[in-house]
């Protein structure tokens, strides 16, 4: 089995800083594993926000919409 070396935030930033400053050669590694959990996260949350926004819509009533209703329902009445 292969072993996974655990890295923390420490060393993620000596990696990126020196003594000289920040380094500018910077290699990002992107295996298809990584990137398919990069595309798997944004399309959930794009259906996510999707979703909730229709919840929110269709769920909670439309206040200025009972208003205009309920002012229909007074014509009616009145006719």
């Amino acid at each position: 089995m292969e072993r996974r070396k655990k890295r923390n935030f420490g060393n993620i930033l000596d990696a990126l800083v020196d003594k000289d400053g920040l380094k500018t050669e910077v290699t990002i590694t992107l295996t298809n594993q990584t990137l398919l959990k990069i595309i798997m996260g944004l399309l959930l949350s794009g259906v996510a926000i999707i979703v909730v926004a229709n919840v929110v819509k269709n769920v909670l009533p439309n206040t200025q919409l009972a208003a205009i209703e309920k002012e229909i329902i007074n014509i009616k009445q009145t006719l």
